[in-house]
């Protein structure tokens, strides 16, 4: 099993290097920074760890860049590892017997953890030790480092509570707004020395999703078109044909979702979930993790536990 280890001294990931590096850089999340400022600030004067902290909402939201960011205001290590590297609690053991002092262990998607492995931590996260059964049933509690859990999830309410208890900081991730969007066009275009014509962000802020991960990727497919066509300074004009090219319509929906639009449009009621898929050639879960959430923010569709239709169709939903 390997562990991202990521000093805070030399950044050898090229994606964190592409992201914010303080929270003065880190757009939007202004309540979430503030206090964890008021915690990191706190865990210096004192010279104890940080307390444990539970980050929550969809990926994309710079959940890991917090984390580094964390671990850059400690000064300490930032070590990386996802669920799915942990089968068993002896693997678990095993990185936590190798953290350092104040070291921010970073878990992502933990909701996926199994229930022996969150047992482990239970302990560990309390009072900085493990308890090891040995041959003839000899309980051995062994000491570890003081260090900070950072974990990240999609999930919060398939947490246990007595796991979610553990977590004296549990943070929720909001939407951004337009203006934090621009923000973070913003960076990106310039990370990339992309040249653009003043007003162009304000002609962009509306087709990108308020999710820093996909403006980021909207900003690689700007960059590529941009290099393909060999243009020297972005202009609005050549920005609409960037959209056309890249198949992104008002709001950032893509034809997957207009497609899904004109089928639930050809009825006149709601419509099982199971035939939506099919003609969509999709499994029910992409439908409803990877399609359907922009619709519904957008006030585009209703839906129930099985049936699917347009708003101003609603109204067939319960008939």
């Amino acid at each position: 099993m390997e562990v991202k280890k990521i000093s805070i001294e030399t950044d050898t990931t090229s994606l964190l290097s592409q992201r914010p590096e303080s929270f003065s850089d880190f757009v939007g999340q202004d309540p979430i920074k503030a206090v964890l400022a008021t915690a990191i600030d706190s865990a210096q004067k004192r010279q104890w760890a940080l307390w444990h902290i539970l980050f929550s909402w969809p990926s994309g939201f710079w959940k890991t860049t917090m984390a580094w960011i964390i671990s850059k205001q400690l000064w300490t290590q930032l070590k990386v590892i996802t669920w799915y590297a942990l089968s068993k609690p002896s693997e678990l053991v095993s990185v936590l017997n190798s953290l350092e002092k104040w070291d921010i262990l970073f878990i992502d998607e933990i909701h996926r953890l199994k229930p022996t492995i969150e047992e482990v931590l239970y302990i560990a996260m309390e009072d900085f030790v493990i308890d090891m059964v040995l041959p003839e049933w000899w309980n051995l509690r062994l000491p570890i480092n003081q260090f900070t859990l950072v974990w990240a999830t999609t999930k919060p309410e398939t947490l246990s509570q007595p796991m979610k208890n553990r977590f004296v900081y549990h943070f929720h991730f909001m939407e951004y707004n337009d203006d934090e969007k621009k923000a973070i066009l913003w960076y990106y275009l310039n990370h990339y020395n992309l040249n653009y014509e003043e007003g162009l962000l304000d002609a962009a802020v509306k087709k990108v999703a308020p999710v820093p991960r996909e403006i980021h990727n909207f900003v690689i497919k700007l960059r590529d078109f941009i290099v393909s066509n060999k243009i020297e300074k972005l202009s609005t004009k050549e920005l609409e044909s960037f959209l056309k090219h890249a198949q992104i319509d008002d709001w950032w929906m893509m034809p997957i979702h207009k497609k899904y639009l004109e089928i639930l449009s050809q009825y006149d009621r709601a419509i099982w979930v199971k035939t939506l898929a099919v003609q969509l050639w999709v499994s029910e879960k992409t439908l409803e993790e990877d399609i359907e959430p922009l619709l519904l923010r957008l006030w585009k569709i209703e839906k129930t536990a099985q049936w699917r239709c347009l708003r101003e169709h609603q109204n067939t939903l319960f008939s």
